[in-house]
């Protein structure tokens, strides 16, 4: 089937422009084409008859995506980590691309422990023989030691590692209502012999084990934990390190609100707590530890199903924007809403778009009557269902009958 056959399955360059410019994004062509060739949005359909780039189709979404793309840039200059950040949020991103992320991350913590741990090894041989050298190899060897920001990355990977690894345990335990771990043996070191032993480790909580696994993955270098995981392990670890780092993040903000106020820097515990699921490392060093205690079968199958989350839909969506543009013309007065300064605001805060939405919803009422029979005119905009092929050329000639009488 031809792409122009099913104006539902894509997204006209000049659309997709339009809707960027409605939110205040001002994107061109050549970045369009820039980001498909990186992979970062699909492919522009195909034209069979040598359409010029102007005329190029896009598959459906992608327009919104675009839109989370230059969201996204406010943080981040760097496609590749934009790709890590869409597909993180649930966007569809090739596997490939995200393991090249993770694999480069990975090799990066990976330098900096070697570089820190020679350098560290060569410090004690200094402190042996500093009676020994001359000032020349003094001045030498006080220069291997690490820099600031190797030290505190490196510091950094480490703290999050185990908090991690700490709260994953706990929220396993709780998940499975196990909170065995504050009760106190009660049976002496005789008493039940082996076989007691045996069945306490056989028993052991589901969060220990999960602790555990993790541990041991923090043990390797985290290239090697990176070579372990196919495709649908990362896949599989993601909807439960999102869901992990999500609670982990709402118990900063609690910490965060109680000592917020009190100074000493208190607040700064849940500064960190909620920064680890909102920063790139923090989230791929995340889901490595998540994919170790997946692996164990105690734990995976204690833990409830944690679906992908739903990619999110912008403040007003492409078809929304469609359907505004096509009212703007048809009903007078309606362009009032479509006042750049009050769409931007929408798309800007949540509180922009409630009274943005306020609006709206006061114009309908006082205009209900004018704007169904605009809608009535384009039920390929505002139809629920999709209309069959064909049935847009009919709405095009009844729409024109009715603007000649």
């Amino acid at each position: 089937m031809h792409w122009n056959e099913e104006p539902g399955s894509w997204e006209s360059t000049e659309d997709i422009l339009g809707f960027l410019g409605f939110a205040g994004v001002d994107t061109t062509r050549d970045q369009l084409t820039r980001l498909h060739r990186r992979r970062l949005i699909s492919e522009p359909f195909q034209d069979q008859h040598g359409g010029r780039s102007a005329l190029a189709r896009y598959p459906a979404g992608t327009a919104e995506r675009m839109l989370r793309i230059s969201q996204l840039r406010a943080a981040t200059k760097q496609l590749d980590e934009l790709a890590w950040r869409l597909w993180w949020e649930g966007y569809e991103v090739e596997p490939d691309i995200i393991r090249t992320f993770i694999l480069k991350k990975a090799t990066r913590w990976d330098e900096q422990h070697q570089e820190i741990r020679a350098i560290s090894g060569s410090g004690a041989t200094v402190d042996e023989a500093k009676g020994e050298r001359d000032v020349l190899e003094e001045v030498f060897f006080e220069h291997l030691k690490a820099g600031p920001a190797m030290a505190s990355a490196r510091k950094r990977i480490g703290r999050g590692s185990e908090l991690y690894a700490e709260f994953s345990s706990l929220l396993i335990d709780l998940m499975n209502g196990d909170l065995s771990v504050h009760e106190s043996p009660v049976s002496g070191l005789f008493e039940g012999g082996v076989t007691a032993r045996r069945n306490t480790a056989e028993t052991r909580r589901a969060g220990e084990a999960a602790l555990s696994a993790m541990q041991r993955g923090m043990e390797l270098p985290f290239i090697q934990l990176v070579t372990t995981l196919d495709d649908k392990e990362v896949a599989n670890a993601r909807p439960v390190a999102i869901r992990f780092l999500s609670l982990i993040a709402n118990v900063g903000g609690i910490v965060q609100e109680v000592y917020g106020g009190s100074g000493h820097g208190r607040d700064n515990v849940g500064k960190s707590l909620i920064t680890m699921s909102e920063n790139s490392e923090e989230q791929v060093l995340a889901l490595l530890l998540t994919s170790s205690f997946l692996k164990e079968d105690r734990v995976r199958e204690g833990l409830p199903q944690f679906s992908p989350f739903l990619v999110r839909p912008p403040t007003i969506s492409f078809l929304d924007f469609l359907r505004l543009r096509y009212l703007a013309l048809e009903v007078p007065g309606f362009v009032s809403l479509l006042a750049p300064a009050l769409v931007r605001e929408a798309f800007a805060s949540r509180e922009g778009a409630d009274q943005w939405r306020a609006r709206f919803d006061e114009y309908w009422m006082s205009h209900v009557l004018e704007l169904q029979e605009a809608m009535a005119l384009r039920p390929d905009l505002f139809a629920e269902e999709p209309l069959e092929h064909g049935a847009t050329d009919d709405i095009e000639v009844e729409s024109k009958k009715k603007n000649l009488k």
